[in-house]
């Protein structure tokens, strides 16, 4: 991501207007001791000036973020914290740039803990220094500025200068003593500042009379005083204006402004206006804007004039006015010039888009209204964008439909966001609004697409039979496939296809998948099925049948179409992993993990590699040893207060699980409790059923088994009807014993049943658990002596005649036995079979 060096430079400041302000300085020193200063105040009250000569004589390393509204996004914000941080202290950094990229997809509560773990290994004090922090709207900023300034090391102080006071809480910083304010009465000037600022800077020869006037009219505004003073040199009547000058008739700003404005050049005066609408500016942009040469001599004139603009480097490269001058130059602009402000905005995104800045070319294109280029410009750039998928929704909200008609790409890409984000009632709107359109040559080709996503959003709303009816007119449409079907499909976006979680009844599930794999499982241009293979396996894998879960997920892995799809092979690695893991071969299963890397070539690579070093951190995780567990904690970089988004459930469980193990149940079950209703409110059944699970286990930890066994009967009680096995059996030992407990308390009636869970499922579950081995109480076989003997034969070799033989009895007999075998070992061939009375113990 490219940030602009300009904005991390301290502002530079022309000495020879600047007068010394030591009551101001010993305020910001004070924020040494503090976590948090933060210097509030209006437009043009010196809050930069102040902090940038702070910095430079402070004798603390500062660190400087010149914020803009580009930073209004969490990836970019934080990217630029750290660049800053960097400039000072070069070897910062380098773990966390696959967490702040991964937040646009999982939150920033991993990145958050990296960057506090990096802060602490600082080995001096530093400042960092947030100017114009109003920029800022977006929430998940202001959270996490507020968690990062919650667990702030001592010897890193925050600054922020904003025209208004924070938007997120500070009282438990002001009551602990950690945050120093500043405000409009520290930065305005006092009498004696403001004289001798007229005097000594600006080199006017009033009385001290006129001089004390002046100062008091202004009421200490310190650009207002300056704007003043300009306007004094250009006066003849220096005393007349000084009496006449006053806020009772007017505001004074909008009146110096305007005084200011209307005294320039008319050459002057339009180089002011064309190019006020920049957030920053230099030589070749500005010639860009104005159509005229030699603007690098106009902006050092400027500079040289005090002419409310502002160095941003130290070569001289780069300027921007100050705010509330350009906010001002802005509308007078539109105002007075509304074709030539239009045009002026067309020139400068043309030159920001041929420069790289895309970001700011497409805002100037649609402030224009020229949403033709603005749209190319969007669509040219995706592949770049694809990280911040907020501003590019916030792009396409704003053309209009007439323009989007023109490009079906852009149009179908929006609508994928829309459904993706949640805003399912959006996107069918427009999917009903373009459906006249789709016999057009230009849409045709994106029929297959837009019936795929018609297909994801009844899937999200959870209604299968018309997901059912929209992939078969998919099918229909293109029966040999679509390239189409798998847009972004190399990336790490913010909803992977985790289709499972949309299905309440695994039977409908099984049916459904079983269906579309045998339509697309054969075709080769169809790696939208790779989704459906994952899918299949992990509920194969739920009912325990885990060699056929392992076929599909391997079967995914390796099958040619998928291969160039680093989502698909990230996720079938992932779950072939945990079979093998599962099946004893945890050195497989790290191998594989390790083995998929060589065959990701996606520009999210980064955080495809994060994912699967989380995956083999978590494989032992169920039931981890207190040092793995503690090593695990120590790594992930989450933490029990962490706001968990939905598609982070199953990484926020491994965490519960671990802090379980190290003795930390209590923080466990506030994160859990947190965790449960996001997922009754998302209505995501298995996670519920999970969630539960693990709230049990953290009560049982607590020593509190009443509540610990109605939590798991609740959990029993949702999984029963759709056959649950594995989201009970990998939970290990401590599992076991809980529901030998309740299978326990169930038979002596020391618990009534308050749900319907049959003490027939609970006993299944523990036939699925090596429950002597993992320490639980002892269940009973649930073969009798014959089954048992019998079971050792089909071990042995033997076949059902040759089995009656030994055992005198007669095949239809040993027919009946076997078919025991299979049901109280819920088994479907003699291979499970035989691997069930392994894992029990019985062979």
């Amino acid at each position: 991501m490219m940030i602009l060096h300009t904005k991390l430079h301290i502002p530079h400041s022309r000495r020879e207007i600047l007068i010394d302000r030591p009551r101001l300085m010993e305020l910001l020193n004070e924020g040494l001791k503090a976590k948090l200063t933060a210097v509030t105040a209006p437009a043009g009250y010196g809050k930069t000036t102040a902090l940038s000569e702070w910095a430079r004589q402070c004798g603390c390393p500062a660190a400087w973020i010149s914020l803009d509204r580009y930073d209004n996004d969490l990836v970019q914000f934080w990217s630029c914290v750290i660049a800053a941080v960097e400039q000072v202290c070069p070897s910062f950094g380098e773990a966390l740039s696959l967490h702040v990229e991964h937040m646009k997809s999982s939150g920033y509560d991993s990145f958050i803990a990296a960057l506090l773990n990096e802060l602490n290994d600082i080995p001096r004090e530093l400042a960092l220094i947030l100017d114009d922090f109003q920029v800022i709207e977006l929430s998940s900023i202001y959270d996490s500025v507020a968690y990062v300034l919650e667990h702030l090391p001592p010897h890193i102080h925050f600054y922020t200068a904003s025209r208004f006071d924070l938007p997120f809480p500070t009282a438990k910083l002001q009551a602990k003593g950690h945050l120093q304010k500043i405000y409009v009465q520290d930065l305005r000037f006092q009498r004696e500042e403001g004289i001798r600022y007229l005097h000594d800077c600006m080199r006017i020869l009033l009385s001290r009379e006129e001089a004390d006037l002046l100062v008091h009219r202004t009421e200490g505004w310190v650009s207002g005083l300056h704007l003043a003073a300009l306007s004094l040199k250009r006066s003849a009547d220096p005393s007349g204006f000084i009496r006449d000058f006053g806020g009772q008739h007017r505001d004074i700003s909008q009146y110096l402004l305007e005084e200011l404005l209307e005294r320039q050049s008319e050459e002057i005066s339009d180089f002011l206006l064309q190019t006020s609408i920049t957030s920053r500016m230099n030589d070749s942009l500005c010639e860009a804007m104005t159509g005229r040469a030699s603007c690098g001599d106009q902006l050092e004139a400027l500079k040289r004039q005090n002419m409310f603009i502002i160095l941003l480097d130290e070569i001289g490269e780069w300027y921007r006015y100050h705010h509330l001058f350009a906010d001002f130059l802005q509308q007078q602009f539109r105002r007075k010039q509304p074709d030539k402000w239009a045009e002026t905005h067309a020139n400068a995104a043309r030159w920001l888009g041929a420069n790289g800045f895309y970001e700011e070319a497409i805002d100037h294109f649609l402030a224009c209204g020229n949403y033709t280029e603005a749209t190319s410009l969007i669509e040219g750039n995706l592949s770049k964008l694809h990280l911040k998928r907020t501003m590019v929704q916030q792009w396409l909200s704003i053309l209009p439909e007439s323009v989007l008609d023109t490009k079906p790409g852009i149009q179908c890409q929006y609508i994928k966001m829309l459904s993706e984000t949640g805003e399912l009632a959006l996107a069918e709107t427009k999917l009903k609004a373009i459906q006249n359109k789709l016999s057009e040559p230009d849409w045709q080709p994106w029929k297959s697409f837009l019936l795929l996503i018609a297909a994801e959003i009844a899937l999200y709303r959870k209604d299968i039979p018309r997901t059912s009816e929209y992939l078969e007119m998919y099918e229909q449409h293109a029966p040999e496939g679509s390239p189409l079907q798998m847009i972004a499909g190399n990336t790490a976006r913010v909803n992977c296809y985790t289709v499972l979680e949309y299905f309440d009844d695994l039977h409908e599930a099984d049916a459904f998948f079983r269906r579309w794999i045998e339509v697309w499982g054969k075709k080769e241009n169809y790696p939208f099925a790779g989704y459906l293979y994952l899918a299949y396996s992990k509920l194969l894998y739920e009912w325990n049948r885990l060699d056929e879960a392992e076929m599909y997920a391997e079967r995914t892995f390796w099958q040619k179409p998928m291969q160039p799809y680093a989502r698909i092979l990230v996720q079938a690695a992932v779950g072939a992993a945990r079979i093998r893991y599962v099946k004893g071969d945890a050195e497989g299963a790290a191998e594989l993990l390790e083995q998929v890397k060589s065959k990701l070539h996606s520009p999210d690579n980064p955080l495809f590699f994060q994912e699967l070093e989380t995956e083999r951190a978590a494989l032992s995780v169920n039931e981890p040893s207190a040092d793995e567990a503690a090593a695990w904690l120590q790594s992930c970089g989450l933490a029990p207060s962490d706001n968990v988004p939905v598609n982070r459930v199953r990484e926020y469980l491994h965490y519960a699980r671990a802090l379980i193990a190290c003795g930390q149940a209590d923080e466990a079950m506030g994160l859990l409790d947190r965790m449960y209703r996001l997922v009754r409110h998302e209505d995501r059944l298995i996670y519920v059923i999970q969630v539960l699970i693990v709230q049990s286990k953290a009560l049982h930890h607590q020593r509190d088994t009443p509540h610990a066994l109605m939590k798991l009967e609740a959990a029993l009680h949702l999984a029963e009807p759709q056959g649950y096995i594995r989201s009970f059996v990998d939970e290990g030992a401590t599992m076991a014993q809980l529901l030998a407990e309740y299978l326990h308390c169930r038979q002596t009636g020391h618990i009534r049943e308050s749900l319907s869970v049959s003490l027939l499922y609970v006993k299944k579950l523990l036939l699925h658990m090596n429950v002597r081995k993992s320490g639980a109480s002892d269940s009973p076989s649930p073969l009798t002596m014959q089954e048992t003997k019998i079971l050792r034969m089909v071990h042995e070799g033997l076949m059902r005649r040759q089995i009656a033989e030994r055992i005198n009895v007669t095949d239809e007999t040993v027919k009946k036995h076997m078919k025991n075998i299979y049901k109280k070992l819920d088994a479907s061939s003699r291979m499970q079979a035989l691997q069930r009375g392994k894992e029990l113990n019985l062979l």
